[in-house]
């Protein structure tokens, strides 16, 4: 059984990726003109399922895209592909363009939206890896501010993201770190942003300019549960280079720790004590989200 599969609604079944395509006129690839989630599945049930169906019903709303799907409708399909694959667990992506019309920016002549499920298999670091963390770089590429394109909105407009991780990368660095328009930290290139400072777990809040993320709530939950004093605050770049502890959270790795910023390690260099406490009571919930 093949590892990946894609499920296009103008085809109606799981098929291989090589087999799969969407046609060039298709507002998606012509504009970015679309939105997506990415989630990954436990136990081959997707994790948090509604909190991501919700999120991208309002990024398709914030668009003016109109889903012709019902919820259950979209489970089946994310359901199918994912036990096309074989995999034991999956990292899946559901993609919704606005579909195919002329060669213009106009959208109202594209009136069927485009369905992708893709499911691939789910990819996680191992102990080593998550204790290891990650070397996070602050770039200088700013996040889109609301006024240009809400930030509330998971859409395929990702190149600011993909160029501030590419100045990471060519630092030698895992992630970017991007500041908003006032210098003020706002979120990961793929990630919100965490970090703890005397004792206190701190996260920019939703007004800095970041995507909600589900993970990023979730945290904060489990860190009220756990008694770690957790709250949203605004944090500048010397906040985060000079935390106790910094870590990072996505839908598909949870959370995951920050050792080094712009080339210098946080503390030991290592996953920080309420980092870890965090991340193993998050992977003990992942059943109940």
């Amino acid at each position: 059984m093949p590892a990946s599969r894609v499920f296009l609604s103008t085809i109606g079944r799981p098929l291989d990726p090589a087999d799969a395509a969407v046609p060039v006129l298709d507002r998606g690839f012509l504009f970015g003109d679309a939105v997506f989630e990415t989630l990954r599945t436990a136990g081959g049930r997707p994790v948090a399922w509604t909190a991501h169906t919700e999120r991208l019903r309002r990024s398709a709303a914030g668009i003016g895209l109109e889903l012709p799907w019902s919820d259950a409708e979209l489970r089946a399909r994310v359901d199918a592909t994912h036990a096309d694959t074989g995999n034991a667990d999956s990292l899946v992506r559901i993609v919704v363009t606005r579909g195919v019309g002329p060669l213009m920016l106009d959208p109202r002549q594209a009136v069927t939206p485009t369905l992708a499920v893709l499911a691939i298999p789910l990819d996680l670091p191992d102990e080593a890896g998550y204790v290891r963390g990650l070397r996070a770089r602050i770039v200088d590429i700013t996040r889109v501010p609301a006024t240009a394109l809400d930030p509330a909105f998971k859409t395929a407009n990702y190149l600011p993201n993909i160029q501030a991780l590419r100045q990471a990368l060519a630092a030698g660095d895992d992630e970017a770190i991007l500041i908003n328009p006032a210098g003020v930290v706002a979120e990961g290139a793929t990630s919100n942003v965490f970090a703890v400072l005397q004792g206190v777990v701190y996260t920019p809040p939703v007004d800095t300019g970041i995507l909600p993320g589900i993970t990023r709530a979730a945290v904060l939950d489990l860190a009220g549960k756990l008694g770690i004093p957790a709250q949203e605050s605004a944090l500048h770049p010397f906040d985060v280079r000079c935390a106790e502890e910094v870590f990072l959270t996505s839908s598909v790795r949870g959370p995951i720790a920050v050792t080094s910023v712009d080339g210098h390690p946080i503390a030991s260099g290592t996953e920080g004590p309420l980092t870890a406490r965090i991340r193993r009571a998050y992977a003990a919930a992942l059943a109940t989200f």
